[in-house]
């Protein structure tokens, strides 16, 4: 069962979606994702996306995608 967080207005969001979020940035997120889901919007950048430098951050790769590479050949940069 995926955990979720209620937002003031009684809506649930996944808590994966505010996980390693603390105070000012959770609050932000929390927020747009309430104006989003109001909007009926679905995708789209998020506070807490990007780092300090205005860069977005790195996923790291799945391990689906390291067994490919492996077994497949093929590099990060093509």
């Amino acid at each position: 069962m995926v955990s979720k967080v209620t937002t003031k207005s009684g809506r649930k969001i996944p808590a994966k979606y505010l996980s390693g979020l603390t105070g000012e940035a959770r609050r932000k997120r929390l927020a747009q994702l309430e104006k989003m889901q109001k909007e009926g919007r679905l995708i789209g950048e998020l506070a807490g996306d990007k780092d300090s430098k205005g860069k977005r951050k790195k996923t790291p790769e799945s391990p689906y995608t390291k067994a490919f590479r492996r077994r497949f050949g093929g590099s990060k940069n093509k």
